[in-house]
């Protein structure tokens, strides 16, 4: 299987190892690193976490996937950001909608238009029944992508997140596939 659709003004693609400088660096951005601390680190994790993700793509199905896509500007082809589904272990193992975007490109609403453009592949092509997004309750900005991108607000749950030491609270969204 191989991932690549487009839409009005971005590209979104399966990662490949040309990508690791540039996803590195947006990586370890305080912006990225404020919200998904797990995402820090060199050159050796981010073509590790490349090679793996490209294992990864063809495994996808409705049960289980991680299907993590890059995002880059059309016009140009640079590396903007990630926007990804997979189960999320730590909510059941349901179906989650990720993202992140460097601060540069944020605010520009390219990650809600990777993020609409995601849920349509993944109800298109792996039948799911909804997405889910999990965000903390300060983090407004992430807050604002998916009810752009059509989610509804369902409760505050209390989650212990990979790699926090704590429980707290996160906002819980879900997105259900239009009828056809």
């Amino acid at each position: 299987m191989s991932i690549n659709f487009q839409t009005e003004r971005l590209e979104i693609r399966q990662f490949n190892l040309d990508d690791a400088v540039a996803l590195n660096k947006i990586c370890n951005e305080p912006y990225i690193l404020k919200w998904m601390p797990d995402w820090e680190g060199g050159m050796d994790k981010r073509i590790w976490w490349i090679n793996w993700v490209n294992e990864q793509y063809p495994l996808a199905t409705k049960e289980k996937a991680r299907v993590m896509l890059a995002v880059n500007l059309k016009d140009s082809g640079q590396l903007i950001g990630m926007v990804s589904i997979g189960n999320k272990e730590e909510v059941n193992n349901e179906m989650e909608i990720a993202y992140f975007i460097s601060r540069e490109y944020s605010n520009k609403g390219y990650i809600s238009e990777a993020a609409r453009a995601m849920a349509k592949w993944a109800f298109n092509n792996l039948n799911l029944d909804y997405l889910m997004a999990i965000m903390e309750l300060d983090n407004y900005s992430s807050q604002r992508v998916v009810e752009k991108c059509g989610f509804t607000k369902v409760e505050t749950r209390m989650i212990l997140n990979e790699g926090e030491i704590e429980e707290k609270p996160f906002y819980y969204y879900r997105l259900y596939p239009e009828v056809k």
